[in-house]
C-alpha cells in the first residue's frame, strides 16, 4: 500500500496493467479528472492537499510517459503546482501567493487507498456517487478464516442477510428485498459478480471463496439501470487480484479449526503470481481447500457429526498487455462444494440431533470461463467482458415424513450461463462522466427430478426456462452548479422466454413468451462540504417470469418488479477520524415471485401479492488514534405483503421472510506496538433479530432473535502471520434457519443452530 499524507485527497492509484505506457493522453478539464487519466495509465499515486484545487481548469497533454512532464504541462499557467515524493507518488500542491518557495517534501505516513465505485461501471468517487455503497477490505474479512464464503460479508454488513440452509446453497438478500427462503427457477435478487464477470442468474449463492481480493462492492438495489435483470436488491462485486507481469509473487495461508462438540476442520490456500513476459504476460491462479467439520448427530441413523462440508476450488487469470492502453483477460473458475449431510436439528431432541432415515447430502459443481477485453485513451475506457457459466445444483431430501416408506427426493439444477456485457464510458470537463453499452444474455435453466431409492426411484416433472435477453443502456452524471449534481439514465431490455415441462407431454401451454422492459433511474447528489454528501435517488428493477411444476401440474409465475426511493447521507471515507452513512429507503415490489413448498413438501414457484418494505439503514467507523477503530452497522426495516395473491393471506404476520426487524453490528480493532511489530486485537458482536421463514400459513415459522460474537488476534513474525480465531464465542445454539428438509418443515421441528464455540489456529505467508 503506497503512502499518503494526512489531508491529502488520493485520486488515482493504478493502471489497468503492469505495463508502463508508451504515452500519456489528458483532454482539457478538470485537475481531478486529469489526475484520474495520468495515474490510470501511468500506473502512479496522485495526491491533492487542498481540496479547493479540485476543480482547477487544467490544459490537455499529448507525449511521452514522463509523469513530471505531463504534470508540469497541464499545470502550467494555473494556482497549482506539484512535488514527487518518489518516483511513483506525486503530491499537487497550491502554489506559494506571494514567491516562489521550496516546498519541503511532508512526511509520508501510510493511508488508505482512494474510494472510487467500480460497481458504477465508470469512474466515480464515493463522495460523488448518489447511492448507498459499501467498500469493504478483504483484509477486514479474514478473522476466522482467510477463505471464507460469502457468510463473511453477511456478517461484516447488517444490511446483507442470507438464508442458513447451507453454503452453495443459500439465498442472498440485500436492503430486505426478499422473496422466499426456497432455492427454485426463479431469478436471485441479487447479482454477483467477479470484477467483470457475470456469476449467477437463476441459481442459488455459489459461494466462491473471498481469497486473493482487492476489494468487494456491495451496491444497494435496485440496480437495473447498469446491471439489468436480477439486481432487485442489488449488487455484490468481487474485485479479485490482477495478475502481475513486474513481480514474482506467492501467498500460503494454512488453518486448524476445532469446533465444541464437533469434528477437526482445516483448510489451506494458496496464489501464485507469475511474469511470463516482463511488462507484457503474467499469469495468476488460486487454488484452495477447506473441510468444515460437521457438528449435528443423526440419532436415527445413530451418526455423529454428519454435516461435514468440503470445498475445493481454484481461478486462473491470464492477463496480456500487448500496448500501455489494451489489457486482455483470460480467466477461469473451478469450484466443487460437497455437504454429506444437512445442517439442521429438531426441537425434542439434544441441542445438536435431529432423526432421519437417510443421508440428505448436497453436491453444487461450478465453473466459469471468461474474456475481458480493456482499452483506455485519457479518459475514455472501452471495456468488452464475455462469460459462460456451467452449474449443476443437486440436492437430496429424506421424504419419508410425507411417504409410507423411506423415501429421498433429490433435484438436479443445471444452470447454463453465457453473458456479454460491452460499454464505453468517458469523464467530462467540470466533473461529469457518462457510460453507454449493450449486453446479451442467454440463460437456461433444466430441473429434473426423482422419488425413491436408488435404482428403483421414479422420475418426477421437472422444467425447462430459457431467457434470451438483449439489452442498451446508459447513464450520465452532469454537474449542475458547482456542488450539485444530476446523475440519470435508463435501460431498454428485450426479452424472450421459452418454458416447458420435461418428462411429461405437451399440455397445450403456450411456451414462448416476449416482453420488454424500461428501467430508468434518477438522482441527485449535494456536496454540502468537502466531507459531507446528500443524496437522493429512484432506481427500478426486475426479473423475468417462468414455468413451475407443483406435483403433478404446471403453473406460470409473471414478471415482478421493485421500485425504489432512497434519501441519504454520507461522510469521510477510509482515510478520515470518522467516517459514517446513513439512508431511508421506501420500496414498493409488484407481484411478488417466491419458491416454495406446498403442504407435503414438494417445490413450486408462484407469485404471492405486492409489497413494501421501508428500511433505514447506518454505519459508522471513529478512529480515534493508538491504532484504533470501533465500526458499527444498523438496519431496521419494515416489510408487508400489503395485497397478498389467493391462498396467501390470513397470516398474522404479514412480513416478507428472512428479513429480521433489527440487524446490528459492533466491532472493533487495535494494533499495539510490541516489539518493533503490530499485534492486533480484534473483537465483534451481531445482533439478529426475529423473522419468520416463509408465507404461506404452514411456513408461518418464527427464527432468528439471537447473539454472534468473535474475537481475534493476529501476530505478524517476520513474512509470516500467526493468528488466533474464535467464533461464537457465546456457544449460542438459538434457531438461524427453521428448514433443513422441506418434507418435514411444516411440523415446526425443524432449526439450524449456529456452529457451536471454533476456534482456529492460522500462519500465512507472503513471498
Amino acid at each position: 500500500m503506497r503512502g499518503l499524507w494526512p489531508g491529502a485527497l488520493l485520486l488515482s492509484v493504478s493502471s489497468l496493467s503492469a505495463a508502463s505506457p508508451a504515452g500519456l493522453h489528458v483532454d482539457a478539464g478538470t485537475l481531478e479528472s486529469a489526475i484520474f487519466a495520468i495515474g490510470t495509465q501511468a500506473n502512479v499515486t496522485i495526491g491533492i492537499n487542498d481540496r479547493s484545487l479540485r476543480d482547477v481548469h487544467v490544459g490537455a497533454y499529448r507525449g511521452s510517459a514522463n509523469v513530471p512532464n505531463a504534470l508540469r504541462t497541464i499545470l502550467a499557467g494555473t494556482r497549482a503546482t506539484f512535488v514527487e515524493v518518489s518516483p511513483s507518488t506525486f503530491i499537487i500542491v497550491a502554489r506559494a501567493p506571494v514567491r516562489a518557495q521550496r516546498i519541503e517534501r511532508p512526511p509520508v505516513r501510510e493511508e488508505g487507498v482512494p474510494i472510487v465505485v467500480v460497481g458504477s461501471k465508470r469512474r466515480s468517487t464515493l463522495s460523488r456517487y448518489p447511492g448507498s455503497v459499501a467498500i469493504i477490505d478483504p483484509s477486514a474479512l479474514e478473522g476466522n478464516r482467510p477463505i471464507q464464503g460469502s457468510n463473511a460479508l453477511v456478517e461484516q454488513m447488517a444490511v446483507l442477510s442470507s438464508t442458513h440452509l447451507g453454503p452453495g446453497r443459500d439465498k442472498l438478500f440485500i436492503r430486505g428485498i426478499a422473496d422466499s427462503s426456497f432455492a427454485g427457477p426463479t431469478q436471485a435478487t441479487v447479482g454477483q459478480y467477479l470484477g467483470e464477470v457475470r456469476l449467477n442468474y437463476s441459481a442459488p449463492d455459489p459461494n466462491l471463496a473471498l481469497y486473493d481480493l482487492r476489494s468487494i462492492e456491495v451496491l444497494e438495489g435496485p440496480q437495473g439501470t447498469l446491471y439489468g435483470a436480477g439486481s432487485l436488491g442489488g449488487i455484490i462485486r468481487l474485485d479479485p487480484q490482477p495478475p502481475d507481469a513486474a513481480h514474482n509473487a506467492a501467498a500460503l495461508d494454512i488453518g486448524l479449526t476445532a469446533t465444541a462438540g464437533g469434528e477437526i476442520g482445516h483448510d489451506i490456500a494458496g496464489m501464485v503470481n507469475l511474469p511470463i513476459a516482463r511488462d507484457k504476460v503474467a499469469l495468476r491462479v488460486v487454488g484452495y481447500q477447506t473441510l468444515d467439520g460437521g457438528y449435528i448427530d443423526d440419532v436415527g441413523r445413530n451418526l455423529s457429526d454428519v454435516n461435514r462440508t468440503i470445498t475445493r476450488g481454484g481461478r486462473a487469470a491470464l492477463r496480456i498487455s500487448p500496448s500501455a492502453n489494451w489489457t486482455i483477460d483470460v480467466g477461469g473458475i473451478v469450484q466443487d462444494i460437497n455437504m454429506h449431510d444437512g445442517q439442521y436439528a429438531e426441537r425434542g431432541l439434544g441441542p445438536l440431533q435431529r432423526s432421519s432415515a437417510l443421508a440428505q447430502p448436497f453436491d453444487n459443481d461450478y465453473q466459469l470461463a471468461s474474456l475481458v477485453v480493456r482499452h483506455t485513451v485519457g479518459a475514455t475506457s472501452f471495456v468488452s467482458a464475455t462469460s459462460f457459466v456451467d452449474h449443476i445444483v443437486t440436492s437430496t431430501f429424506d421424504a419419508s415424513t410425507a411417504l409410507v416408506t423411506p423415501q429421498a427426493y433429490q433435484s438436479t439444477d443445471r444452470i447454463s450461463l453465457l453473458t456479454n456485457e460491452t460499454r464505453m464510458s468517458r469523464d467530462m470537463a467540470g466533473g461529469g462522466n457518462w457510460v453507454v453499452g449493450l449486453e446479451a444474455l442467454r440463460n437456461e435453466d433444466r430441473l429434473s427430478r426423482t422419488l425413491g431409492q436408488g435404482s428403483t426411484a421414479a422420475t418426477i416433472s421437472g422444467t425447462r426456462n430459457l431467457v434470451e435477453e438483449g439489452s442498451i443502456f446508459g447513464e450520465i452524471t452532469l454537474p449542475i452548479v458547482h456542488d450539485l449534481s444530476f446523475t440519470g439514465g435508463g435501460r431498454l431490455t428485450y426479452a424472450r422466454l421459452v418454458s416447458e415441462v420435461l418428462d411429461q407431454p405437451a399440455a397445450g401451454e403456450e411456451p414462448h413468451r416476449k416482453g420488454i422492459a424500461v428501467l430508468p433511474s434518477f438522482g441527485l447528489l449535494w456536496r454540502a462540504s468537502g466531507r459531507l454528501s446528500v443524496y437522493a435517488r429512484y432506481q427500478e428493477g426486475y426479473r423475468p417470469g417462468g414455468l413451475s411444476v407443483q406435483s403433478s401440474s404446471t403453473q406460470e409465475f409473471r414478471p415482478d418488479s421493485v421500485a425504489t426511493w432512497e434519501l441519504g447521507i454520507r461522510r469521510g471515507d477510509a482515510n478520515d477520524t470518522l467516517q459514517f452513512s446513513a439512508a431511508a429507503s421506501y420500496a414498493h415490489w409488484d407481484n411478488i415471485q417466491a419458491d416454495l413448498v406446498d403442504a407435503a413438501g414438494f417445490p413450486f414457484t408462484a407469485n404471492i401479492g405486492s409489497g413494501r418494505i421501508i428500511a433505514l439503514e447506518a454505519t459508522g467507523t471513529v478512529r480515534p488514534g493508538r491504532g484504533l477503530s470501533v465500526s458499527s452497522s444498523l438496519f431496521v426495516n419494515q416489510s408487508r405483503l400489503r395485497e397478498p395473491a389467493a391462498g396467501f393471506g390470513g397470516e398474522s404476520d404479514p412480513s416478507l421472510p428472512n428479513i429480521p426487524t433489527i440487524i446490528g453490528r459492533v466491532g472493533a480493532n487495535v494494533d499495539l506496538p510490541i516489539g518493533g511489530r503490530a499485534l492486533r486485537l480484534s473483537a465483534s458482536a451481531r445482533y439478529v433479530g426475529r423473522s419468520r421463514l416463509g408465507v404461506g400459513t404452514h411456513l408461518d415459522l418464527h427464527q432468528g432473535n439471537y447473539f454472534d460474537t468473535a474475537a481475534g488476534i493476529r501476530m505478524p513474525l517476520g513474512r509470516m502471520t500467526v493468528s488466533l480465531d474464535a467464533a461464537n464465542l457465546l456457544n449460542e445454539r438459538r434457531n438461524v434457519f427453521s428448514l433443513g428438509n422441506p418434507f418435514g418443515v411444516g411440523q415446526g421441528r425443524q432449526i439450524t443452530p449456529l456452529r457451536p464455540t471454533s476456534v482456529r489456529l492460522g500462519i500465512s505467508t507472503r513471498f
